[in-house]
């Protein structure tokens, strides 16, 4: 028998399950988690109560990639044996945007075009390749400033994509993709970046647009000091990693690049091919950007200034990788298959990410003597599908299950629609109306809206008359009572309650709260319930 004087313990709470999108498991916290348990891979993350945890089979479990965000936690080498088992990739993104890990494992394993990679930079063929890359980079940040209505920055950026042909040397290719990314950029300076209206107040200023793409702290895209910039390097982020794991699979190595300087711990050969695909992650955040009202929670600012892109946020941004997968892949290969020909005319390439060309080495093996064509991708157009944020609601900023709902909550929908909705349609609302009626027409009389309002307003003047008759002159303390007892209260009550209680209209019921109208003495034992004040004794 337990004893009375012990505290009684409530049961552990079971973890959340942690969802699996496109094949991509994401793992957020500070104490991450990934072993294998009886043959199984298992997984959690999560701080204190949020925990969250899942096992996965290998049969079953569809991963493709298990995403890492942030650097505290263990993974055991028996988890990554599984994970290369059965060909899922491990991904680690630390806070900042920085790339910490990306395993995969290893695909074409082919020595021609290895040292075809290694002999190109420099070369013709070499600058050819960096040509059409950043012709697909410089057509696509045309075609998203058109998406601005920026179509006389967009025909620069088109001269000085033709202007491409004409490059000698790799260092001219770099200065024109760099007159055209100063171009481009001017024009994503005054672009809004949306928040909740209850937290626009306590965001800085420079956080509400998209600003310079430059940091104030290092006059570089680097260490983003505003929030669009701290989005923007994070999808980067992700795309790198996408690039580099298809690079690996077509058999390219990722740090040896052909416009990118080497430097340590740089993959320059990811960052050359990612340039054709940026534009795609521009034109998402874009999107995002349009459609999205942020919380004031969804980044942090360190003691530095960095903005920084809090957890839950970094999470919705780590599962668009199937997107710059799809993005990226027929640009790694259109690469690989560039460098190969050049090197090896007669030497084909399987497709093993699109799988545009199955048999490409079957038919080699059975056939040196035919040459096997392999269709070169568009790369202007590597993405055509972007996938739209999810909705939030304008008032919190809190993501919303589907896009069928507009607010999170009806306390939020009604406060929204009483400090927002309806001071517009006040100011609105009268000029149409007068307008309309100066035009012979009156949408608020006659017809069956006027015989509905005039059977409302009979019954309220009728419940009215009942009331008063039963008792009396209502005394002026009760008036007191309402403006000095009940109406501070209702400051916290949804208007929904103060509908549900009254019958008033929803004008009527956000006045009653906000002190602007003063209700009939029959609605006060109501209201006061609503307030949780003591019932009063009814007047005689």
């Amino acid at each position: 028998m337990q004893n009375e004087s012990t505290p009684h313990q409530s049961p552990p709470s079971t973890p959340a399950p942690i969802p699996v999108h496109h094949g991509i498991a994401v793992l957020t916290g500070y104490n991450v988690r990934v072993c294998v348990e009886h043959g199984q891979l298992a997984v959690s993350d999560g701080i204190g109560a949020q925990r969250r945890a899942a096992t996965f089979s290998r049969a079953t479990s569809g991963l493709k990639r298990l995403v890492i965000l942030g650097h505290t936690g263990c993974i055991s080498f028996e988890a990554l044996r599984w994970l290369h088992d059965i060909g899922a990739a491990v991904v680690q993104i630390d806070a900042d945007g920085q790339v910490i890990l990306d395993s995969a494992p290893l695909g074409l394993d082919n020595a021609h075009l290895r040292r075809a990679q290694a002999l190109a930079a420099g070369t013709d063929a070499g600058r050819a390749i960096v040509r059409d890359l950043l012709r697909a980079k410089l057509t696509g940040q045309a075609r998203v400033l058109r998406s601005l209505d920026q179509g006389e920055l967009a025909d620069r950026v088109d001269v000085a994509a033709d202007t491409l042909d004409a490059a000698l040397t790799t260092d001219d290719l770099r200065q024109i993709e760099s007159h055209a990314a100063s171009l481009y950029w001017s024009a994503w300076a005054s672009v809004p970046v949306r928040f909740a209206r209850r937290d626009v107040a306590k965001v800085p200023p420079h956080w509400q647009t998209f600003g310079p793409r430059a940091s104030p702290l290092t006059r570089s895209p680097r260490n983003a000091a505003i929030p669009s910039n701290a989005l923007l390097n994070y999808l980067y982020a992700i795309l790198e990693v996408e690039t580099r794991i298809a690079l690996l699979t077509v058999g390219l190595d990722p740090g040896l690049g052909l416009l990118h300087a080497d430097q340590p711990a740089r993959d320059s050969l990811a960052c050359d091919v990612m340039e054709a695909v940026r534009p795609d992650v521009d034109a998402w955040l874009l999107a995002m950007l349009k459609d999205r009202t942020f919380a004031k929670a969804d980044f942090f600012e360190r003691n530095d200034g960095v903005c920084r892109v809090t957890v839950n946020l970094a999470r919705e941004l780590a599962e668009t990788e199937p997107l710059w997968a799809k993005a990226v892949a027929p640009v790694a290969e259109w690469v690989a298959q560039t460098l190969i020909k050049g090197h090896k005319p007669k030497v084909a390439l399987p497709t093993k990410l699109t799988e545009g060309n199955r048999s490409a080495g079957r038919v080699h093996v059975r056939s040196q003597d035919k040459t096997v064509e392999v269709a070169r991708h568009d790369v202007a157009v590597a993405a055509k599908t972007v996938e739209r944020p999810p909705a939030v609601c304008p008032e919190c900023g809190k993501v919303l299950p589907n896009r069928e709902r507009k607010f999170c909550s009806d306390e939020c929908f009604q406060a929204h629609n009483a400090d927002v909705l309806l001071p517009t349609f006040a100011a609105a609302g009268p000029a149409a109306l007068a307008q309309a009626r100066a035009e012979g027409k009156d949408p608020a009389h006659g017809g069956e809206v006027g015989r509905k309002r005039g059977q409302t307003n009979a019954k309220r003047a009728e419940e009215r008359a009942r009331w008063d008759a039963e008792h009396g002159e209502t005394a002026a303390s009760e008036r007191e009572r309402f403006s000095g007892e009940i109406l501070p209260q209702l400051a916290e009550v949804p208007l929904s309650r103060i509908i549900e209680a009254t019958g008033v209209s929803l004008r009527y019921a956000s006045l009653i709260r906000r002190g602007l109208y003063t209700p009939h003495p029959m609605h006060y034992d109501a209201l006061a319930r609503l307030a949780n004040i003591p019932h009063q004794q009814e007047l005689p």
